[in-house]
């Protein structure tokens, strides 16, 4: 309980030393023309489920999870990866609020989930509320420096744009290397295979952006939910927040529990493969 305590007092104080600012980022239909990853994929992208078996001897071109902390996890429980887009923005806050209450109550199941940062959004007053993150277990991720359609760009201009963001990630959690979505989850397949971090999608978008309830948001997740799932959400919106009140318990209740990407892909023994694009992280065989 001590823990918890301490974290929450922490961010209190890098919320009032260091207040996050108005975004005033556009977003408008950010995912307007994308095609439902439960459905059938775009032409430009391949998806999996989970990859195929890996030799050891071949690992080179996989990300590491080595160093990735999984001691908080409940083994016997369904994993799900809650993901957050055009971070750091206005209810990043209140999302982290949401965990933090959650947590020091449930210590026994904490949650975490992985943090897709836009490098234009990240500044020095955002960077300790970032760097509280961690504390929480949280994962830190790229997506892009300005949220540009990367079908549009070359390979060098999506490199360029992963590359800035990746610096100030790196200023953050001491990392050279982040897990990256890209904006609208549109990469070309040969852009997609020149990265050297494996791109990570989703199979239950909650669709968070378009005004939606957070009784909708609830329902979509809850309803669809499976393990190995990678849910989209976004910071920005009161109704997420609001429906991650109700979603974080009742996942709990129902045989889960809410992590980052990487620590599921950890514990599900589910190598991320370079280039490759994911919309879930289950275990091999999984149903």
């Amino acid at each position: 309980m001590k823990k918890y305590v301490n974290i929450t007092l922490l961010l209190s104080i890098s919320f009032i030393l260091f207040p996050l600012p108005a975004c005033k980022t556009t977003r408008v239909s950010p995912h307007t023309g994308f095609i439902s990853l439960r459905n059938e994929p775009s032409s430009t992208e391949e998806l999996f489920d989970f990859p195929p078996d890996i030799p050891p001897s071949q690992t080179e071109n996989v990300w590491d999870v080595s160093s990735v902390d999984v001691s908080a996890i409940d083994k016997s429980k369904k994993l799900i990866a809650f993901t957050f887009d055009d971070s750091p923005a206005r209810e990043l806050e209140s999302i982290l609020s949401v965990f933090t209450a959650y947590n020091e109550a449930n210590p026994d199941c904490p949650a975490s989930a992985t943090l897709f940062c836009n490098g234009n959004l990240m500044s020095d007053t955002t960077f300790p509320t970032l760097h509280a993150l961690l504390t929480l277990r949280w994962e830190l991720a790229n997506h892009t420096y300005s949220h540009p359609d990367l079908t549009t760009l070359s390979d060098e201009d999506i490199k360029a744009e992963i590359a800035k963001t990746e610096e100030k990630l790196s200023k953050i959690d001491g990392k050279t290397q982040h897990l990256f979505r890209p904006p609208f989850g549109r990469i070309g397949k040969t852009s997609a295979k020149s990265l050297t971090v494996p791109v990570i999608n989703w199979s239950i978008d909650t669709l968070d952006w378009t005004g939606v309830s957070a009784e909708e948001i609830y329902q979509t997740v809850f309803t669809q939910k499976e393990s190995g799932a990678i849910v989209l959400m976004h910071d920005g919106y009161p109704n997420t927040v609001e429906a991650l009140k109700k979603l974080l318990p009742d996942l709990k209740n129902a045989g889960y529990q809410v992590t980052s990407v990487s620590q599921m892909a950890k514990v599900h023994n589910c190598p991320l493969k370079y280039g490759s694009t994911y919309i879930r992280a289950r275990k091999k065989g999984a149903d």
